[in-house]
């Protein structure tokens, strides 16, 4: 099977973008152990923030929330060298090995968080229902909600286990 131009350009920009990451001495400050647990403390406070931000302020307020989110997010990426980003052949077995179980805990985390907001959303829905009836009006701002916040859960969460697992830098 033939690659196309386009496709081997991507794959080279990946591999120039591992090695990079991967010889980049830049923010071995951010590779420390308490380092990566504080930057994990600010992801989850983002995380927090966003659904705050898009409930209680402007749109374009709540984007900067999301844009500093996003900062955040890439900080911790750096932390841990983008491994859980990586595709397999850049890895070695180790930190294949290490990134597969972080995504196998990210995924149960993940279920368990987004379970326990069903059934809080459950049990409102039971408490506040009217024979089994409630209108519920999702605004744009509501959406936007939910949305960054799943959507910054699902993908920072895999770099959150590796950055709270390495004893040592990745």
């Amino acid at each position: 099977m033939t690659t196309s131009p386009r496709s081997r350009r991507n794959e080279q920009a990946v591999a120039e973008m591992a090695d990079s990451v991967m010889r980049d001495t830049r923010f071995d400050w951010m590779r420390t152990r308490a380092a990566r647990r504080g930057i994990v403390a600010l992801m989850i406070a983002m995380l927090v923030a966003m659904p705050v931000a898009w409930m209680t302020l402007p749109s374009l307020a709540a984007l900067g929330v999301v844009g500093l989110a996003a900062i955040v997010w890439w900080a911790l990426r750096m932390s841990v060298r983008v491994v859980a980003d990586l595709p397999e052949e850049y890895l070695d077995e180790r930190q294949a090995r290490v990134r597969d179980r972080a995504y196998v805990d990210a995924y149960r985390w993940f279920a368990g968080i987004t379970l326990a907001a069903a059934t809080v959303a459950l049990v409102w829905f039971v408490v506040v229902s009217i024979d089994d009836a409630v209108l519920v009006e999702v605004t744009w701002n509501g959406a936007m909600a939910v949305f960054w916040t799943f959507e910054g859960l699902a993908l920072a969460l895999p770099s959150m286990v590796l950055a709270l697992r390495e004893r040592d830098r990745t």
